[in-house]
């Protein structure tokens, strides 16, 4: 079968933009003094493919580790680095920090510290499009350790029973913060959906063309009114579960190399090349994406500081922007 050339590189430019995006952060923050947060680096490819697959107006809500879907939905990056840079210019004018920023006009509900805190969320909306006749679905992003959670429980049961427009992604990196998935998850997780009779794949987090078809096709389910999907995509964060933590005591070298060997840009540069895109072209891509995230965190650096006002008026008043 051909590969879909600008769908490859669709996904090629998501991908080098999420991870340009926390290098230029991680550098810039260092010399600066501010927070680094939540790395994203090694699951470009659950957030490229999974935003790629959806269509204007698909609502998208975060976990913690935020910047990589924040990126691939499309979020202003700009104003993206002025709100990580606490500045009242930034998407939420400073209020939402890495956990919380949102951007709804792109479609982006944003993010929550709280685990598996937003499926009930993504339920809601779903719920919201149903009843209000939209082709528009929901799609959540929770990692492994959260499928533990009550809530991933009930937000299962509630969009199974009334068949609504939602998709659970499950970004199973392996780890609970410093947990081992096999330590603390029993079975496999994929089986968890199944159990509520919804359609359950397991794909390879590592291959964004894999998890784009996955999700396009229960997109496709969830409009025609065929219920939820359960996507468990198996990938690796390169870093701790937050800067600072000493990932490198509870896994090995060996381990995180396997996963490098297999890192979903190369990965997917190499379908590319193997596709006919001229290494000229994707390297051309590479510079855009550097380039772009340089300049935001430049003007973050001269972003002004947020003022009382920014922090009191509602950043959600819009009457312009669809909230269902």
């Amino acid at each position: 079968m051909p590969v879909d050339t600008a769908l490859v590189l669709d996904l090629f430019a998501r991908m080098s933009l999420c991870r340009e995006f926390e290098t230029t952060l991680v550098a810039y923050a260092s010399k600066d003094g501010q927070p680094i947060g939540h790395p994203y680096q090694g699951q470009e490819a659950v957030a490229a493919g999974v935003c790629a697959a959806l269509a204007p107006g698909d609502r998208v809500l975060s976990t913690h580790r935020a910047h990589g879907h924040a990126v691939a939905i499309g979020c202003d990056l700009g104003r993206l680095a002025l709100e990580l840079y606490g500045s009242g210019e930034g998407t939420c004018r400073g209020r939402a920090g890495e956990m919380y920023v949102a951007q709804l006009d792109v479609g982006y509900f944003g993010g929550t510290q709280i685990v598996a805190g937003n499926l009930p969320m993504a339920t809601g909306l779903a719920l919201a499009a149903k009843l209000s006749g939209l082709d528009r679905i929901a799609v959540a992003f929770v990692g492994d350790g959260g499928v533990n959670q009550g809530v991933f429980h009930e937000a299962l049961n509630l969009a199974a029973v009334w068949s609504l427009p939602v998709v659970f992604v499950v970004e199973n990196n392996g780890y609970a913060q410093t947990t081992s998935t096999e330590y603390a998850t029993a079975g496999c997780i994929v089986d968890r959906g199944a159990a509520y009779g919804i359609s359950s794949i397991a794909v390879d987090g590592q291959s964004a063309l894999e998890v784009h078809d996955v999700v396009r096709e229960a997109r496709q389910r969830a409009v025609r009114g065929d219920g939820p999907t359960l996507v468990e995509a198996r990938t690796y964060r390169y870093e701790g579960h937050f800067y600072g933590d000493q990932h490198r005591r509870y896994r090995s070298q060996a381990e995180l190399q396997s996963w490098l060997d297999r890192d979903p840009i190369s990965l997917l540069r190499r379908v590319a090349v193997d596709a006919g895109i001229d290494e000229d072209a994707l390297a051309a891509v590479t510079t855009q994406a550097r380039d772009t995230c340089v300049a935001a965190f430049e003007r973050a650096r001269t972003g002004r500081e947020a003022t009382l006002a920014d922090l009191l008026d509602g950043v959600f008043a819009d009457p312009s922007i669809d909230r269902r």
